[in-house]
C-alpha cells in the first residue's frame, strides 16, 4: 500500500478551523436551551463545591454548612441527617481527583457567580469541537490519509453523546480531550528524536492521571510501548514517565498528608470497590448503595470502612465476585444512553410517539456499536502496526481497572476518539 506523501500529513489552517467549527455548532444546540440550566445535586454539585471553594481561597474544600443546607431535601431521601455536622467553610478533601475542579476554578475567577455554569457549558463546548481537527490529525500521523481523517473528525464532531456533554460539569469535558492529545503527542513523540515531544506527552498524561487517576495505568502501558519502540529513545519513555510522575506526585503528598495514609490522586477507590461488590449492587453503579458510606464525612475513616467491608464482600462469595467482573465488562461497553433517558424522563424534550422514539434512540446507541465494529477491522488493517500498538497499550490501560473497581457504559466515551481514526480505516478497508 503506497502511504500518503508529507504534505498530506498536515491539515491547513483554514482546514483546521473549518473542523473546529464543524464540532462546535452541534455541540452550541442543546445550550441554546440548556445554557442556564440548573446542575444535579450529584457530581455535578460536588465539582461545584470543590471549584467555588477552590475560587474562594479556600482550599480544596466541599460540603461546607450552606451546601449542606442546600443538600438537605435531597440527601434526606436516604440518609439520617441528624448527625451531620459540616464546618462553615468546608471539609478539607481528597475523594475526588483536582485537575477538573481547578479547571472549573481557574473559570470561575474570571465570570461572575451568577453565569458560572454558563461560562462553563460554552468554554467546554469549545474544548470538545477541538477534538474535532485533533483526531483528523492524529489520522494523518498515522499515514491512513486525507479521507479517513475527515472521516474520523466527522465521526467526533456528530457523535451524538458527546454533544450532550458540555451541558453537564462532568470531568469527561476536560478528561477526554486530554486522552486524544495524549495519544496525538505520544505519536509525535515515538517519530521525533527530540526531548521536547516527550516531555509534552508526559505533561499531558500528568494532567489526564490528575483528571482521573485510574488513566495512569495506561500511562505506564504507554511509557512500555515508547521504550519497546526501535526508533524512540529508551531515556524519552523514560523522560514521559518521569515528566507524569512530576505532575502527579506533589498532590498525592498533598494528599498523604491530608489523610496520614499513603494516598495517590484521589482516595475513592475503595468507595468505589465497595459500590462495585456490595451484595444489593450488580457491579456497576448503584445509588442507593452509593449513599450508604456518604454519612461519613471525614475522608479517611470512609475510605477505610469501604476497603474493608468491599474485602468481606469479595471473600464471603468470591463467585459473585468474579461474576461482577465479567459483568462490569458488559457494562463498560454496553450503550450509552443515560442522558437521553435523563433528558426525555425530566420533560425536556416533550413526549415523543413510536416509532419516532425508537428511531432516536437508535440514532444515539448505533454509533457506538458500528465504532467499536469497525475499529476492530481498522485496528487489525492499520497502515502502521506500532500506532495500533499505542491505541491498545492506551485501551487496556484504561479500561481494565474499571472491570475490577466498578464500570458503567460513560466511561468507554474516552475511547471514542481513539477509535474513531481506526473505524475510519476499517470502514475504508472494509
Amino acid at each position: 500500500m503506497k502511504h500518503p506523501t508529507p504534505a498530506a500529513d498536515r491539515l491547513s489552517l483554514r482546514t483546521v478551523l473549518a473542523l473546529w467549527v464543524l464540532g462546535l455548532v452541534p455541540r452550541l444546540i442543546p445550550l441554546l436551551f440548556l445554557l442556564n440550566a440548573p446542575i444535579a445535586l450529584e457530581d455535578m454539585f460536588q465539582y461545584d463545591m470543590l471549584a467555588r471553594s477552590l475560587a474562594s481561597g479556600r482550599g480544596y474544600r466541599w460540603y461546607a454548612a450552606e451546601d449542606v443546607e442546600v443538600l438537605k431535601p435531597y440527601l434526606a431521601q436516604y440518609l439520617d441527617l441528624s448527625a451531620l455536622r459540616a464546618p462553615p467553610e468546608g471539609l478539607v478533601t481528597a475523594h475526588r481527583a483536582p485537575g477538573y475542579p481547578f479547571f472549573l476554578a481557574g473559570l470561575y475567577l474570571l465570570i461572575p457567580s451568577e453565569h458560572r455554569f454558563a461560562a462553563a457549558r460554552l468554554v467546554q463546548a469549545v474544548l470538545a469541537a477541538f477534538m474535532s481537527p485533533l483526531v483528523a490529525m492524529v489520522a494523518l500521523q498515522m499515514k491512513m490519509g486525507r479521507r479517513a481523517a475527515m472521516m474520523a473528525a466527522a465521526g467526533v464532531a456528530l457523535y451524538p453523546i458527546l454533544l450532550f456533554y458540555p451541558v453537564g460539569l462532568a470531568s469527561e469535558n476536560l478528561f477526554i480531550p486530554l486522552v486524544l492529545l495524549s495519544f496525538w503527542l505520544l505519536l509525535r513523540a515515538a517519530g521525533s528524536g527530540r526531548l521536547t515531544p516527550f516531555t509534552l506527552a508526559g505533561l499531558v498524561l500528568g494532567f489526564s492521571t490528575l483528571t482521573r487517576s485510574i488513566f495512569f495505568p495506561a500511562t505506564v502501558l504507554a511509557s512500555v510501548w515508547l521504550y519497546r519502540l526501535q526508533q524512540a529513545r529508551n531515556r524519552g519513555a523514560l523522560l514521559t514517565l518521569a515528566v507524569t510522575l512530576t505532575i502527579c506526585i506533589p498532590w498525592a503528598v498533598r494528599n498523604t498528608l491530608t489523610l496520614k495514609r499513603l494516598t495517590f490522586v484521589e482516595s475513592s477507590l475503595g468507595y468505589n470497590l465497595f459500590i462495585g461488590y456490595h451484595p444489593e449492587g450488580n457491579g456497576g453503579f448503584v445509588a442507593d448503595v452509593a449513599i450508604k458510606p456518604l454519612t461519613i464525612l471525614n475522608d479517611a475513616e470512609r475510605e477505610r470502612f469501604c476497603t474493608r467491608t468491599a474485602l468481606q464482600y469479595i471473600a464471603a462469595d468470591p463467585v459473585e465476585a468474579g461474576r461482577r467482573v465479567l459483568r462490569r465488562v458488559a457494562y463498560f461497553m454496553g450503550v450509552e444512553d443515560r442522558e437521553f433517558i435523563w433528558f426525555y424522563t425530566n420533560d425536556f424534550i416533550g413526549f415523543i410517539p413510536q416509532p419516532w422514539l425508537g428511531l432516536i434512540y437508535s440514532l444515539l446507541v448505533v454509533p457506538w456499536v458500528s465504532t467499536v465494529a469497525f475499529a476492530v477491522l481498522g485496528l487489525s488493517l492499520s497502515p502502521e502496526r506500532s500506532s495500533a500498538g499505542l491505541a491498545g497499550a492506551l485501551i487496556a490501560g484504561y479500561a481494565l481497572p474499571h472491570f475490577f473497581i466498578i464500570a458503567e457504559p460513560r466511561f468507554h466515551l474516552a475511547l471514542v476518539p481513539l477509535l474513531m481514526p481506526f473505524a475510519a480505516w476499517g470502514w475504508l478497508r472494509r
